[in-house]
């Protein structure tokens, strides 16, 4: 069984069909990690935040949570990656679990925020981060 549709295919041996489709993910995340966002795109992304956060919290997440940035060697574009719990997490396309593992870390210490402030004060967080 093929694993590109046969119009697809080259007339080579089978063993380039695994190949091809590896070399097109490649090409779809070097494109992915490539787009940059305008600073009025990263202002509305920030903006939705501006009411239902709190300032405190966001400071203790900008001290307890740090971010650092590599590089690797085959690609000249950084990575930030985030500590949570002493293991590192890759910010970009992880917010989700990043928000829900920052949260049920803090929920006690922070519960008189309620969880939808500390949830969006999280989230906006890792927006900020990941601009």
């Amino acid at each position: 069984m093929p694993f590109l549709p046969k119009d697809t295919l080259l007339e080579f041996p089978t063993a380039f069909e695994p190949f091809a489709i590896v070399y097109n993910l490649q090409i779809n995340i070097f494109i992915f990690i490539n787009m940059r966002l305008t600073e009025q795109e990263k202002k509305d992304i920030l903006s939705k935040y501006s009411d239902d956060t709190s300032n405190e919290l966001l400071l203790h997440l900008k001290r307890n949570f740090p971010v650092y940035e590599t590089t690797l060697s085959f690609n000249d574009n950084t990575i930030k990656l985030m500590v949570i719990d002493d293991k590192s997490m890759l910010v970009k396309g992880n917010k989700k679990n990043i928000v829900n593992r920052i949260s049920h870390l803090i929920e006690d210490e922070w519960s008189h925020l309620g969880d939808q402030k500390l949830r969006r004060t999280i989230k906006k967080y890792i927006d900020g981060i990941s601009l």
